[in-house]
């Protein structure tokens, strides 16, 4: 996004565009369920808490819930047609009706960005039977259809109520790369939202936003702990949001002014709920052997979808050291099949299963019910439990991890017993607090953070940023091997040019990297090309440790080549923003990564 001197203040009017705003509206956009809510000014002052959230029916059982599956189903046509419970209720019927391989359909797709690196990058995404679709497309549909829903819902209690008088915060883990939420922003604005009317909140922050807001917390070990001691200034607090797909971990303290400053940048992985049920499933699979699964998988695909989400409601009931057998219900395909092929043996007549992790378990059958000791049930948890308390471990042991007292639990994930039990016996001497809700305090966080932003002042920046550019030839700096020579200068190419470097404190709203440069020197096109490293001081862009995640100005721009231009960055807040400037023609640009 480009723009010269005369068209400079249609961005200069995003902040007082913003602050005329009538509704602020949050998209939570899971692994593996999605949500929306919203409030106006009025609801915010008179309780920040009080939040529309939307309730969603799922056919399959009549069950309201306050978030929908993140599912969605694309015609023959690649046309869109439903998304949520009703895009897996119509899936399954296409399923028995043999009519679903020329349908896309895709679910728990948002991890496909837990790995982008480039703003150029093109992602693609495999649906159910293989078959491949542009990302852009998935996610663009999935925030189209979340849009006009919430957009019906507030109109019916403001029947005047446009696109244009909503702020929009969609969240995002704040372990994601910045190409990651340059993509959801794209996605956004491609479903209609104006980039100037977006902000992209960090899914722990928001969920910070929602406990401060809470006058009493109970612990996990159900004593009453006081938020008032948590926001306190000078203490210091952990959030750990644990989704279906991350585990998002963020570290804060509180200054005077009741602001907090980020501790340690944003850490985390891939160890969310659904390892929980990837486990399960790998059991179900050892269990009829490899000849069942293929057979399944080619013949009656909808069988492990329908176990995965039996195992999705019954393993809420799993608690820690029970004596009550856990039970969940297996589709009866199951059975059938692995009769067929194993020459007429029943499924129930199996007493003792080795999972590929090489754990042993002992079943047994009722009915349509697999039955599992609680101790058993509880492996299901084993690896996912101790990544993330063996994660906590080594955060705490860091400079800026000690002196932290509290976790604060939040996420869907985080209502599972077994988690919250392996966390607080990690760290008996913390307080581990959640929220009532907590699969919800993302969503009602973000929309606080929507009416008031105002609570993250600092973060540390993950990454060291820098532009690639070239400098005159020095033997005694530069490697001999990357010397070339042109318009008659010896020069060396490929420079990591640094502007901020990793775990540097950023604040929030201020530029932190600035250089001034002449386009010429980038080459004969003036881009400019951005660079992260894990490194402190990377010296080269083409480093083991570097990796190219944007342009900041693409071939084609309006800028002068011979002149001097300024760039300013600014890395504290949730995505980096741009200011390019040539002081001596005028000319000037701010944009996010991934919108010039």
């Amino acid at each position: 996004m480009m723009w010269t001197t005369d068209q400079e203040d249609r961005y200069e009017m995003a902040s007082s565009k913003q602050d005329k705003y009538l509704l602020v509206a949050a998209i939570d956009f899971g692994t593996t369920y999605s949500g929306y809510a919203f409030s106006t000014r009025y609801d915010f002052q008179r309780d920040p808490t009080n939040t529309f959230l939307k309730q969603w029916v799922d056919p399959t059982s009549s069950m309201m819930n306050n978030k929908t599956s993140t599912c969605i189903l694309f015609t023959k046509k690649k046309k869109f047609s439903k998304f949520g419970f009703e895009a897996e209720a119509k899936y399954l019927d296409l399923i028995l009706d043999k009519d679903h391989m020329n349908w896309y359909f895709f679910r728990r797709f948002k991890m496909s960005l837990y790995d982008v690196q480039s703003t150029d990058e093109e992602v693609y995404l495999e649906d159910e039977t293989g078959k491949p679709m542009a990302a852009l497309i998935v996610f663009t549909e999935s925030l189209k259809y979340l849009i006009d829903s919430l957009l019906n819902d507030a109109r019916k209690q403001q029947s005047e109520i446009h696109l244009q008088d909503i702020k929009w915060i969609l969240t995002v883990p704040a372990i994601w790369s910045d190409p990651a939420k340059a993509f959801m922003r794209k996605a956004a604005v491609g479903a209609g939202i104006d980039t100037e009317m977006l902000t992209i909140a960090l899914e722990p922050e928001a969920a910070a936003m929602y406990v401060k807001h809470i006058p009493l917390e109970r612990s996990v070990d159900g004593k009453t702990g006081d938020v008032f001691q948590t926001f306190s200034a000078g203490s210091k607090y952990i959030v750990v949001d644990a989704g279906g797909g991350t585990i998002d971990i963020t570290a804060h303290q509180v200054m005077e002014d009741g602001n907090v400053k980020e501790l340690i940048k944003a850490t985390g992985g891939d160890w969310g709920g659904t390892r929980v049920d990837g486990e399960y499933i790998d059991l179900i699979k050892c269990l009829i052997g490899r000849t069942a699964t293929d057979d399944l998988n080619q013949n009656a695909p909808n069988v492990f979808f329908e176990a995965c989400r039996e195992f999705e409601s019954a393993k809420r009931t799993i608690k820690p050291k029970s004596d009550i057998t856990f039970n969940v219900r297996i589709p009866s395909d199951i059975g059938e099949t692995y009769t067929r092929t194993h020459s007429g043996k029943n499924l129930k007549s199996v007493e003792y299963v080795t999972t590929k992790r090489k754990k042993q378990f002992k079943i047994s059958f009722i009915g349509d019910k697999l039955r599992l000791a609680s101790s058993d049930a509880e492996k299901f948890f084993a690896k996912s439990v101790k990544k993330i308390t063996k994660h906590l471990k080594k955060v705490f042991k860091q400079k800026d991890g000690r002196g932290i007292s509290t976790i604060i639990l939040v996420g869907g994930y985080a209502e599972s017993l077994i988690l919250m039990e392996g966390i607080k016996s990690s760290f008996p001497h913390m307080r581990t607090i959640i929220p009532q809700g907590a699969a919800w305090s993302v969503l009602r966080g973000a929309v606080i953070f929507g009416h008031d932003p105002s609570l993250i002042r600092q973060r540390r920046s993950k990454y060291s940023y820098g532009i690639d550019v070239f400098e005159k030839f020095n033997p005694a700096k530069h490697d001999e091997n990357r010397k070339y020579e042109k318009d008659g200068e010896i020069r060396c190419g490929k420079i990591f040019s640094k502007l901020v470097e990793v775990d540097q404190t950023v604040t929030v709203g201020e530029y932190q990297g600035e250089g001034v440069y002449t386009l010429h020197a980038f080459g004969t096109k003036g881009d400019v090309k951005l660079y992260s490293s894990t490194e402190m001081n990377p010296q080269y862009v083409d480093d083991e440790n570097c990796f190219f995640i944007g342009y900041i100005l693409k071939p084609g721009h309006s800028f002068l080549l011979n002149e001097d231009i300024v760039i300013k960055m600014c890395f504290g807040e949730t995505e980096i923003e741009f200011n390019a400037h040539q002081p001596k023609s005028q000319k000037t640009a701010k944009y996010y990564l991934g919108q010039n």
